[in-house]
């Protein structure tokens, strides 16, 4: 008889039961110990990064993150931002982690069924990820990727939360958004790039780590749960069970292992598109910000 159970999830929490879910793929099990993973760094792919090597990476982590002052790039990234046009990533070869900033070069080994994980920025009804792009030049990670993963056929993951769910279509969106078509913006003017590979959400969590079947009921939250998205899941009194013991797992944990991440001080990065069109870029180099 099937069964019913409501959570709900911060956005933190559901970063680590994506994470979770993520590396009990059988597919990515594989590539892990048999191929090649490259995992783009980011707020919800440095707890995969944990889950895979037990520790939660020493270097920064977040590239294009939304801070209280409009879109932003994570500070400790701002440096390797502006050499490499693009996030750091991780590289993992059977099982081991390759240092490497070389990503086309790493990417010309890649075959069917080893992995590229990129984090997106927002997801729709359709089927669509969408992902910031800020780097007028490059278009970042997968602006530089993009190309060969699509031609290649190499096996696409996003990571995204459902927080991340947007109204309408991202295609459209897009049409509709890039750094020159914008007059102001709050924080950096971006664009947005559609992509189209396989989205992975708390949904898809459930699904893979207990075979329960997880419906997203419900958003919002308040008192430090800003964010959060609730779930109905269903399935066998086995399946509740399991759910239930990681997402209690999950609520255990808190904030012990939470990413310190903050934006970019104006003042320092300098990008000439943020000083022109970020409506508040001068306020923020008076404050300090």
């Amino acid at each position: 008889m099937e069964q019913y159970m409501t959570i709900t999830l911060t956005p933190l929490m559901s970063k680590r039961l994506i994470a979770r879910g993520i590396v009990a793929m059988p597919a990515v099990k594989q590539a892990y110990s048999e191929g090649k993973i490259i995992v783009s760094a980011g707020s919800t792919t440095a707890y995969l990064y944990a889950e895979l090597t037990g520790t939660l990476p020493e270097t920064e982590v977040a590239c294009g993150i939304i801070a209280e002052k409009g879109f932003c790039i994570g500070k400790g990234m701002t440096d390797y931002l502006s050499a490499q046009g693009r996030a750091k990533y991780w590289f993992f070869q059977r099982g081991e982690i390759i240092p490497s900033d070389d990503l086309m070069a790493d990417l010309e080994g890649f075959g069917a069924d080893d992995i590229f994980i990129k984090g997106a920025n927002a997801i729709d009804i359709h089927g669509y990820a969408g992902i910031l792009l800020g780097n007028p030049n490059s278009g970042g990670t997968v602006g530089q990727a993009i190309g060969q993963i699509m031609a290649q056929g190499i096996s696409f993951i996003v990571p995204a939360g459902l927080e991340k769910m947007v109204q309408g279509s991202i295609v459209e969106n897009a049409r509709r958004m890039g750094i020159a078509k914008l007059r102001q913006s709050a924080g950096m003017p971006v664009g947005l790039l559609p992509v189209s590979g396989q989205i992975f959400t708390e949904i898809d969590a459930f699904r893979v780590l207990t075979g329960a079947d997880a419906f997203h009921c419900a958003s919002g939250g308040v008192a430090g749960a800003e964010g959060s998205v609730a779930l109905l899941v269903s399935g066998t009194e086995e399946q509740l069970v399991a759910a239930g013991d990681i997402y209690k797992s999950i609520v255990e944990t808190g904030q012990t292992d939470a990413i310190n991440i903050q934006p970019s001080l104006c003042a320092e990065h300098k990008w000439a598109s943020c000083i022109k069109k970020n409506m508040f870029y001068r306020n923020n180099v008076k404050r300090g910000l």
